[in-house]
């Protein structure tokens, strides 16, 4: 997720449709980036890989029936909203290591996290695991009220686990963007309805970086969605763990090669 091109996805079409291959390739690029994104914050690498992967596919294969640059991303997240569907929508609990969380078990590493930041754990546990709205709204009063103080939280815990852990995350800002305050409710499945989660989907892919956010976080809103449990219960758990992850190519960081490689293919690139 390295690209840096500022036009919109609307303007990249119509330059593609126009006969600019670069411009196709910057599209493709954005487009597999977003359907890993949103493939990954709701499955998990692992169970989103396929769904990704067919996406990216699927768009290669139709995007040059599609006309209007207004038609585009409706188009293209139907495609993967379908797949994520059959794949089971949303993972509910998960410890899964990957690239993004250092090779290292997402779990033990928000046990150190609450170590240092009792708050902001205790409020993004309460946040991401369903529990008591009450519980939620007196947790997050402290930290700028709900939702921008659970955003904050989020990101304090990213800037610590980024400082004092080596997980790579590139998105951690001192101050949030006001506009993703609604983030944390997309993390943990708690949008008012189908439709505003749609909504959200749609509009990320405005900001690859919310993309780049989401794909770093998504490990860790999974863990938290399940609950974290004591800190030697995490330790003992991810023994063994690591092992097998760090065989992943740390090229991942930049890009899904599987999505891309499917995706790519149909715009000239390699």
């Amino acid at each position: 997720m390295s690209e840096q091109d500022t036009r919109s996805t609307k303007e990249l079409f119509r330059e593609w449709r126009a006969g600019d291959s670069q411009a196709g390739q910057i599209m493709a690029q954005r487009f597999a980036d977003w359907y890993y994104a949103i493939a990954t914050s709701r499955l998990g690498e692992e169970g989103g890989r396929v769904p990704c992967e067919q996406a990216c596919t699927a768009f290669g294969e139709g995007v040059v029936e599609i006309t209007e640059s207004r038609a585009l991303v409706p188009w293209a997240h139907d495609i993967i909203a379908k797949l994520l569907q059959s794949a089971g929508q949303r993972a509910e609990d998960g410890d899964e290591p990957n690239a993004y969380t250092g090779n290292q078990s997402p779990k033990l590493l928000l046990c150190r996290a609450r170590e240092v930041l009792p708050k902001e754990v205790e409020l993004l546990e309460a946040a991401y695991g369903g529990g008591d709205p009450a519980k939620v709204e007196t947790l997050a009063s402290e930290l700028g009220g709900n939702p921008l103080g659970i955003l904050k939280a989020r990101y304090a815990v990213k800037r610590w686990l980024r400082d004092e852990q080596n997980v790579p995350f590139e998105v951690a800002p001192e101050q949030p963007v006001l506009d993703r305050a609604p983030l944390p409710l997309y993390e943990s499945g708690g949008m008012a309805n189908p439709a505003e989660e749609v909504n959200f989907e749609h509009w990320m892919i405005s900001d690859i970086d919310l993309c780049r956010d989401i794909a770093e976080f998504a490990h860790f809103a999974i863990a938290l969605r399940g609950g974290l449990p004591s800190s030697a219960e995490a330790a003992a758990g991810a023994q063994g763990a690591t092992a097998h992850q760090e065989l992943v190519d740390s090229a991942q960081l930049e890009e899904n090669p599987g999505c891309m490689g499917k995706i790519m293919a149909m715009f000239g690139g390699s």
